[in-house]
């Protein structure tokens, strides 16, 4: 029995053990661009989210058993413009929890003021029925409670 040569048997050996390398080089390459937007992209927002800051000014109330409504005006005193809101919670003294009707809002530039809105609630009296307002954004730890007295109209 004759095998092949040692020669040939050592250039297939390298020209293998080169396709492999350049197969596993491309898939590193390609692992390693991903991570790095990634990264990337939340080393953005994580900066931009630093400078962030938001601030409820004022609630105003109009009482009714199943017809109250709320006006909740909301500042962006932070740095950060292209700032979210993605949440806005109003909570009564039994817990009720009622969402905002006009949020998400997108486009939230430093200095800008939102009114967010809120209907059908269960606060039949002003202020004694009304717990808190929380506002969150789409920025970590940015968010905004108030939870002094409403202004009831």
């Amino acid at each position: 029995m004759k095998g092949i040569s040692p020669l040939l048997a050592a250039v297939l050996l390298i020209a293998i053990t080169v396709a492999l390398a350049t197969l596993i080089m491309g898939w590193m390459s390609t692992i390693t661009r991903t991570s790095q937007v990634k990264v990337e992209n939340k080393t953005i927002q994580a900066i931009d989210c630093s400078a962030g800051g938001i601030s409820i000014k004022e609630v105003y109330i109009t009482a009714g058993a199943t017809t109250a409504s709320a006006n909740v005006v909301v500042s962006n005193t932070g740095q950060t413009d292209d700032l979210q809101i993605t949440t806005a919670q109003l909570l009564n003294i039994t817990g009720s929890n009622f969402t905002a009707t006009n949020v998400p809002i997108t486009d939230f530039d430093k200095g800008d003021i939102e009114t967010l809105t809120f209907s059908g609630m269960g606060i039949a009296s002003c202020p004694s029925d009304f717990s808190k307002v929380i506002v969150t954004t789409n920025c970590g730890g940015v968010s905004d409670t108030f939870d002094t007295t409403p202004k009831c109209t």
